[in-house]
């Protein structure tokens, strides 16, 4: 039975279908040994990396307010609503199916 090959488009030659890496580009590596953990001082959950020093983070005199002023203008949000024509047009859909279940009734 012959196995699916596939050529590698590194170098060119036939590599068997579900290899993991093409042998000729690149050969099997030794493998090695993982190196033990070394007994770390156990950290709580507050205390902060030193990655993240100097990352210049809003202090604790942040403004919200003046935030949302500066990012997004001084002009007030618009108002987020129905407009009147589609409270009508449910009106009139509800005065529809209201009248169809009482003609119903009366069959």
């Amino acid at each position: 039975m012959k196995t699916d090959t596939y050529l590698c488009p590194g170098c060119d030659k036939e590599v068997a279908v579900g290899s993991r890496a093409c042998p000729y580009c690149n050969p099997p590596q030794k493998a090695r040994k993982r190196p033990k953990p070394v007994a770390s001082r156990s950290k709580s959950s507050w205390h902060q990396e030193s990655t993240a020093e100097g990352l210049h983070l809003p202090d604790e005199d942040f403004d919200y307010d003046d935030f949302v002023a500066r990012e997004f203008g001084r002009k007030p949000h618009r108002r987020i609503g129905i407009k009147w024509y589609w409270w009508l047009t449910a009106l009139i859909l509800l005065v529809l199916i209201i009248m169809g279940i009482a003609s119903l009734g009366d069959w």
